[in-house]
């Protein structure tokens, strides 16, 4: 599909003036040949395109050509130029560029004024159609050609240029020929031969093949390796010294003063670690053979039901007194990390537990056990 660009560049291969209506006309002047002596190039005729702004009146070129090719009325086509007008202010008018084909670019410069570049690689003169620059060499070039062959030529002594001359051939004399190198052979051989002996050594002489492992030891030649005998050694079990079935105050009695915790043996199988105090509390009990035995005391620890942690002693105090108006056993258990906490019953039993659990929620309290 043709576009308005392509027929703007199509229209200055044929014209020298094509006028954009409400934007800017394009006018080109024939430039002649030159030759750059400089850069060596010779540079065929071609057009100097200019952008002039003021160009803004409809000479009708653009878009009676535009309705020819498209077959279009001339107002559709007339639009059409126009929609293209605003479109490209607006991308020049946001910092963008507009490239029409084989003309150039327009854009705006730091001072927001309206520029043209043309287009370096397209020749818009028919007349130079298919010439191309063409490339000579310069009088620099010559130089640094004379400069080069000269230097070559110098680097032909006296004696070579004689003996190109008289086409004699010179054998040098064996003194004076460089010895080849043979040191390479014995390193070569130095490397090789330890790789050789050891690639045999180890697999014969060692156990790599079973163990998969190398040790330093196996690169020793005159390492001997040492079997051990390995005896199973019978260990005689630990005497276990029987207790005797004593009272617990004879045991008590007993243990020297510096010791604090016991075994106190409860039955043949079970002994149980009690924490020895002055102020222990035995009782006696008959066993089945009719023998009596003293046997500690032990008060069963109750596990209390907390509901609340409070920093304020006052706030823990009226939650005391709200349960216990509720029928609860509350009370302030104990002063820990800072808070005082609020048990709703303590119990030493699971059943009493849950049912200081149950009463507690009814009233929308929960907690946790502190056993």
């Amino acid at each position: 599909m043709l576009t308005i660009e392509q027929l703007i560049g199509d229209l200055l291969l044929q014209n020298n003036c094509v006028i954009i209506p409400s934007f800017g006309g394009f006018v080109a002047q024939q430039v002649s040949a030159k030759i750059d002596y400089k850069s060596g190039k010779a540079i065929p005729p071609s057009k100097s395109i200019l952008f002039n702004k003021q160009l803004i009146n409809n000479d009708g070129l653009l878009i009676n050509e535009l309705s020819k090719q498209t077959n279009k009325s001339y107002d559709k086509a007339n639009i059409e130029v126009a929609e293209k007008v605003t479109q490209w202010n607006q991308i020049i008018q946001a910092g963008g560029r507009v490239e029409l084909d084989r003309i150039g670019i327009l854009y705006n410069d730091a001072e927001n004024n309206l520029c043209f570049e043309q287009d370096r690689f397209f020749n818009l003169l028919l007349a130079s159609f298919g010439l191309e620059q063409v490339r000579f060499i310069t009088e620099e070039d010559v130089q640094i050609v004379e400069k080069t062959i000269e230097f070559e030529e110098r680097k032909t002594t006296p004696v070579e240029e004689k003996i190109k001359e008289d086409k004699a051939i010179v054998i040098e004399h064996p003194a004076l020929q460089p010895k080849k190198n043979k040191v390479w052979k014995y390193v070569a051989a130095a490397c090789i031969l330890p790789i050789a002996f050891y690639s045999v050594w180890i697999p014969m002489k060692t156990d790599v093949l079973e163990s998969g492992i190398i040790s330093f030891q196996d690169f020793n030649p005159f390492h001997k390796v040492e079997k051990f005998d390995y005896r199973q050694e019978s260990t005689p079990l630990p005497q276990i010294e029987k207790k005797n079935n004593n009272s617990l105050t004879q045991d008590i009695d007993e243990l020297p003063e510096d010791v604090s915790v016991d075994s106190y043996k409860y039955d043949e199988e079970l002994y149980i670690p009690v924490s020895i105090e002055t102020n222990i509390k035995v009782e006696t009990v008959e066993t089945n053979d009719g023998k009596e035995i003293n046997t500690p005391i032990f008060s069963p620890k109750s596990m209390n039901y907390i509901v609340g942690c409070f920093g304020d002693k006052t706030n823990a105090d009226n939650l005391v007194a709200k349960l216990n108006n509720q029928g609860l056993s509350a009370r302030i258990v104990d002063f820990h990390n800072g808070l005082h906490r609020v048990s709703a019953g303590s119990a030493i039993s699971i059943e009493e537990l849950n049912q200081i659990k149950t009463s507690a929620n009814s009233i929308g309290l929960k907690g946790w056990t502190l056993k």
